[in-house]
């Protein structure tokens, strides 16, 4: 059995942080909705419990994570969305749904990488 490591990307561009943890057959995901930027260019991220918005950490751990899923060496993927089980998923335009559907294929993209044994199909 192979140790697992945890390897972390920050989409600005997106507004999403997700945390991969590459085991032999599959990577499992961890994803953060981005609350902002601090002005000296840190990332933040909504307080895990909050009742208040916004109300942000600087600390990945003390986040509230948005979802969570795994894509294995076959392609399949799985996912569940934490925000659903405390609200409904929210989107302000078009393209925060388009960002909410990227993120999970730049993990499945993540996974294409890391993996070495990967054959999934596009």
């Amino acid at each position: 059995m192979t140790d697992k490591f945890v390897l972390r990307r920050d989409w600005l561009d997106i507004f999403f942080t997700a945390t991969a943890e590459v085991g032999t057959y599959s990577v499992e995901f961890s994803v953060y909705a981005m609350e902002g930027i601090d002005s000296e260019g840190v990332t933040l991220w909504h307080l895990a419990g909050s009742p208040s918005y916004p109300d942000p950490t600087d600390s990945l751990d003390k986040a509230e994570r948005y979802l969570n899923g795994a894509v294995k060496w076959d392609g399949c993927s799985d996912w569940h969305f934490d925000e659903q089980d405390r609200v409904m998923l929210h989107g302000c335009s078009r393209q925060n749904l388009v960002d909410l559907g990227d993120v999970m294929a730049r993990c499945w993209d993540w996974a294409a990488e890391r993996l070495p044994n990967f054959d999934g199909r596009r």
